[in-house]
């Protein structure tokens, strides 16, 4: 990975009103991870409404993470970037 790439990698954290179990945050995982830019999903099982995503600015934004969790039915919203 060259610099350029490396100073496009950030983070941000959605927070999802509901609790999704497993199986949600399986199918959701799934629809995040079509987006280009994204490196990773996850989430702490100690804090399981927040969602940890780790993504390439240069191919996709934090606001268009936020609209796939939206899109999937679930009332969400960003915590951090």
């Amino acid at each position: 990975m060259n610099n350029t790439t490396t100073h496009n990698i950030t983070d941000t954290m959605i927070h999802t009103h509901e609790l999704l179990s497993d199986r949600e945050f399986e199918a959701l995982s799934e629809q995040v991870y079509r987006d280009n830019g994204i490196v990773s999903l996850s989430r702490n099982p100690h804090t399981p409404r927040f969602l940890m995503v780790v993504y390439n600015a240069a191919r996709t934004r934090s606001t268009a993470i936020l609209d796939i969790v939206k899109q999937h039915g679930y009332q969400a919203s960003l915590v951090g970037i």
